[in-house]
């Protein structure tokens, strides 16, 4: 009989501490500033068949990595914290024919879509930190701001590339379209492309 209470005395003891230990290990999912489910920060990647082309690994960004787009790195960095920068992913898409194509997405997350914003408004005013001189061009839907990198004749390998920016809400979304079968009535089918799958 006391070895059937102290078994009985240690086995409660045990499943109280694995409920202890279960309840203290375990965190509810937290609805971050954009809607989406999980962690604040953690956001799911842009999907593999988001885009035509060869799929790269995704790449996790955080305000370090999207700060060295910048000439003025600390002043990007103050500038994303100030907009409630929360997270961010990208995902390079390849494709060699019929003619060789480059396409970066990148999608943002801030706290809120004025933070969304005052990110946008930055990237095009600093359009040349990113992709080199560059005109401003129509911007077809989804598209707010579409700008042209036009490649130097005396530089044989360098390309036209496009850079193309919106927001829904909090999130900003914005492709990088470069190479040398990278054309302008390419980027609304890709931008439309980008935004349904995200």
């Amino acid at each position: 009989m006391g070895r059937r209470t102290v078994g009985f005395a240690l086995g409660a003891a045990l499943s109280v501490t694995a409920l202890l230990v279960a309840a203290c290990g375990s965190e509810p999912p937290v609805s971050d500033p954009a809607g989406a489910t999980g962690p604040v920060g953690v956001l799911e990647p842009i999907p593999a068949t988001a885009l035509p082309g060869a799929p790269a690994d995704p790449v996790e960004l955080d305000a370090a990595a999207i700060s060295v787009d910048a000439v003025d790195v600390a002043g990007l960095a103050s500038l994303l914290e100030d907009a409630g920068f929360v997270g961010g992913t990208e995902r390079l898409f390849s494709r060699a024919l019929p003619g060789r194509r480059r396409t970066l997405a990148r999608v943002l997350v801030f706290e809120t879509p004025r933070g969304a914003q005052l990110y946008l408004r930055w990237l095009a005013s600093h359009v040349e930190d990113v992709i080199g001189d560059a005109e401003l061009d129509i911007a077809p839907a989804p598209v707010e701001s579409l700008f042209v990198h036009e490649p130097n004749p005396c530089c044989h390998n360098e390309t036209r590339i496009f850079l193309a920016m919106w927001h829904d809400g909090a999130t900003v979304l914005t492709l990088e379209i470069g190479g040398q079968s990278a054309r302008a009535g390419a980027v609304t089918e890709l931008a439309s492309q980008l935004d349904a799958a995200v």
